[in-house]
Order: structure tokens, then C-alpha cells, then sequence
């Protein structure tokens, strides 16, 4: 328990030391603060000397108390414009990517409870034929359905439970064990990509776009990430069953469990009427013209209305994953308001020309894969998706659709990054589990992030 403050301490002094230095450089105030802020961050996401949420909320405090200056000092006035008020920063937390975000919590909660998400399991898996082969696919491909609408956390750690009975009908040392083992954790990883609640990296990404001005559509995005999905479920399931293949031909096929209750209660017809007509709305943004977080407002209404969510089930939503998430949006304010944008913009611009938009964009993906794979992917994003905007200013003046392209890769990076079991939630559950080693899930893992950041890198070319 004592390392925790002493480490606390010590990077507090590394920062207070960093700080000093710009000042002395000439580098100016509110950027010299914005930078240590910056790196406070990032040091205590890596490290997590406190938990990620509190992270982020400390973030929030120390950019309303240096940039908002509540206490009025003269130190902390901006030079070149009037201070924002807190509720600039405040409004991190109720951004409505956090909302869009909470509604595809509370549509997973009722999927769960309800048995929804079983139901989806057992008619989409069996559809796929009883050959070892075809099952992993099946497998797989509901996997990563199942991850667009809910977390991969739960969605993994559903499907694993459901694959149970296969182990039991499968010889211990028989290697297809092990590619549907990893073939689960993976297929939840990738599946995240494919909506913009499927995973925390796309909401952050998602928002800074619409604070610069940018919208993406759920319809937009799906368009462009669903591909992707599909192309990479397909390349990991061909991997698995040429690294992991079967000793002889396998017969596999297992009944899975019915949702508690059945399908005709009054609670899983609701739910699943509730869960289309969301999601039906939301791929119709562009129609009627209701934003997708106000869409994502039903849920939290009608669920509890109806009594199919209760108190307790809205109390053990992931509600720091939310905090997490404002953190990295807050961050985004905080480079703005600053001025931190235009001086890092300034001092890259001698260096910086447009025909290096393709290695930018290369290196921002290769180093959000690398840190993705030792942290906490939504840290990860939080940390560099805000250095999107000014990189792109720099390189390619005026052109959305460069800025789109660097964000969504930086975001789609994050989450390809499933070399370790402590990469993702999802490869922890399975590790946990066990039946395979680290250089099996590296062996598999690894691949299968670099051919993702390839065809990220080929969207490039196809949509700018």
C-alpha cells in the first residue's frame, strides 16, 4: 500500500520538474499546463497508481481550475481570449457520444437479462453445419455480431460458457481446442469495431469529430468498419484452423440453452422490439433527423417504464467505462481551449508537408496498436486520437475526410490490438480459462492486428 503514494509522489515531481522546463523554454503557459496535463495523464493510464476513471475526473478538475479560473487569478488568464466557463469542460461528461454510449449499455443489460442474446446464439451458430471448421465460423461470426450491440466482455465471456459442452466432446490435446478458445476473444475484439457503441475507442473517436465539426452517422460508420469486421473474422477464423488444425475430421454439435422463460414473456418481446426499432433508428439518422444519442434516450426510458430494468440492473451499468471515456473527450477540450492545438500545429508545420499524410497516418496506427496491447485500449485512444486534429490541419489543410480517416484509425487500431491477455478484456477471460499459452495467443494475435492496421491503411486510399 505504501508504493502506491510514493509513486504518486515521484511522478508528481518528475511533472512538477517538466513543467518548470517549458516555462523556461519560452513555451507558454496555459500549453505548458495543458502538456503537463497531458502527461499526467498518460503516466497514471499506463501505471494506474489510481483507477483510470479517477484519471479522468482529475483531468476534468485541474482544466476547469487552470483554464476556467474560477478563482479569478491573474496567472491563469488566458492572454488572447476570455477564459471558458467550467461548464465547457463539464460538458465531457454529458457529451452525447457518453449517451449513445449508455443506451447500447442499457440495450445489453435487457439483452442479457432477457436471454436475447442466447436466443441470437443458438439460431445463428447452428446455422453454420456441425463440421469443426464451420462451427468455429459460426462461432465467431455470432461472437463478433453480438460484440456491435453489447460489451465484448460480456459477449465473450457468454460465448465461452456456451462452447463448454464442445470441450467436453473434444480430446484434451486436440488442437482445435485452442482455436476456439482464442477464436472467441478474438472475433469479440474485432466485432467492437463494427458499430459506434461497440467499443469505448469509437465513441472517443466519434466525439472529437463532432467537436470539430464532423459528423459520422451509425450508418456511416457501419459502412465503412462492417467490412473490415467481416474481412477480419474471415482471416482470423483461416489463421486459427492453419495454426490450431484438427486431428481428423470432427463431428460437432451441441443444443444450447433456451433464454430463461422462453420467447413468448411479456419482457423478451419488448426487448427484442425495443433493441430493432433502436437500432432501426439509429441506421436511419440521416432520414428523420434525430441524432443518434437522443435515439439512445428510448432505451433508458422504456426499459425501466415497462419493468424490464430495475433499479439494481441501472446501478451495475459500467458507468466508470463513461468517466474513462469523458476523460479522453475532456482532454480534446482541454487542447483546444488551451491553445495547445494551434502552438503544437505552429511548431510541426516547418516539418511537416503533405505527401508524409500516409506515414502519419501509418505511424499513428502503429502506435496506437503498440500501446493498446500494454494498456487499457480506451487510454490508449484518449491519449492520442486529440493529436488528430492539429497533425491533420498540419498535413492536409481543410480535408475532412483526412481527419476522418486518422481518427477512425487510431480508434479501429486500438482495437485490433490482441496480442496478450492483457490487451483486452475478452483475451483475459480466455487466458483465464485456460488450455492455451501466451505465445499461442502472440502467434494468432499478433497477425491479425498488423492485417487489420493494412487494411485500415488500404480505406485510405478507397474513401479519401
Amino acid at each position: 500500500m505504501k508504493q502506491k503514494p510514493v509513486s504518486i509522489l515521484l511522478m508528481l515531481v518528475c511533472l512538477g520538474f517538466l513543467f518548470f522546463v517549458q516555462i523556461s523554454l519560452g513555451i507558454p503557459f496555459s500549453v505548458s499546463v495543458m502538456i503537463s496535463i497531458f502527461t499526467l495523464a498518460a503516466l497514471f493510464w499506463v501505471t494506474e497508481p489510481i483507477p483510470g476513471y479517477a484519471t479522468s475526473i482529475l483531468i476534468l478538475f485541474l482544466e476547469i481550475i487552470f483554464f476556467a479560473n474560477p478563482l479569478d487569478l491573474l496567472l491563469f488568464k488566458l492572454p488572447q481570449a476570455k477564459n471558458p466557463l467550467p461548464s465547457v469542460f463539464l460538458s465531457a461528461i454529458a457529451d452525447s457520444s457518453i449517451i449513445l454510449f449508455l443506451g447500447g449499455f442499457v440495450l445489453a443489460k435487457a439483452c442479457v437479462k432477457t436471454g436475447l442474446d442466447r436466443f441470437l446464439a443458438n439460431r445463428v451458430i447452428g446455422k453454420f453445419g456441425t463440421k469443426s471448421d464451420q462451427v468455429l465460423l459460426g462461432f465467431m461470426f455470432t461472437t463478433g455480431f453480438i460484440s456491435m450491440w453489447m460489451s465484448n466482455t460480456a459477449t465473450t465471456s457468454m460465448m465461452i460458457a456456451l462452447s463448454f459442452p464442445l470441450f467436453q466432446v473434444l480430446p484434451e490435446k486436440e488442437p482445435f481446442r485452442k482455436a476456439l478458445l482464442l477464436g472467441i476473444p478474438f472475433a469479440a475484439n474485432i466485432g467492437g469495431v463494427g458499430t459506434p457503441i461497440g467499443s469505448p475507442p469509437n465513441i472517443i473517436a466519434m466525439s472529437l469529430l463532432k467537436q470539430q465539426g464532423i459528423s459520422v452517422s451509425f450508418g456511416v460508420w457501419m459502412l465503412f468498419a462492417v467490412p473490415l469486421v467481416v474481412i477480419l473474422i474471415l482471416f482470423a477464423w483461416f489463421l486459427l484452423l492453419k495454426l490450431f488444425p484438427e486431428n481428423g475430421a470432427l463431428e460437432l454439435a451441441v443444443e444450447f440453452p433456451e433464454p430463461d422463460g422462453g420467447t413468448a414473456t411479456f419482457s423478451f418481446r419488448v426487448t427484442a422490439i425495443v433493441f430493432l426499432g433502436t437500432v432501426i433508428l439509429w441506421f436511419t439518422e440521416n432520414i428523420h433527423g434525430i441524432p443518434a444519442g437522443v435515439v439512445a434516450l428510448l432505451p433508458l426510458i422504456l426499459f425501466p417504464a415497462l419493468g424490464i430494468l430495475n433499479e439494481k440492473d441501472i446501478n451495475s451499468l459500467d458507468w466508470s467505462v463513461l468517466l474513462l471515456i469523458a476523460g479522453g473527450i475532456a482532454i480534446g477540450v482541454g487542447l483546444q481551449q488551451s491553445g495547445m492545438s494551434f502552438w503544437f500545429s505552429e511548431i510541426l508545420k516547418p516539418i511537416t508537408k503533405p505527401e508524409y499524410a500516409v506515414s502519419a497516418l501509418f505511424l499513428l496506427c502503429i502506435l496506437s496498436l503498440l500501446l493498446s496491447t500494454f494498456m487499457s485500449n480506451t487510454a490508449a485512444t484518449n491519449l492520442l486520437v486529440p493529436f488528430a486534429f492539429p497533425l491533420s490541419v498540419i498535413i492536409l489543410p481543410g480535408s475532412q475526410a483526412y481527419l476522418l480517416e486518422v481518427c477512425l484509425g487510431i480508434a479501429l487500431s486500438a482495437s485490433l490490438a490482441m496480442s496478450l491477455p492483457v490487451s483486452t478484456p475478452p483475451n483475459a477471460i480466455a487466458y483465464a480459462v485456460g488450455g492455451f499459452e501466451i505465445r499461442d495467443m502472440i502467434k494468432a494475435g499478433l497477425p491479425v492486428g498488423l492485417f487489420g492496421l493494412l487494411l485500415t491503411l488500404i480505406g485510405y486510399f478507397i474513401f479519401l
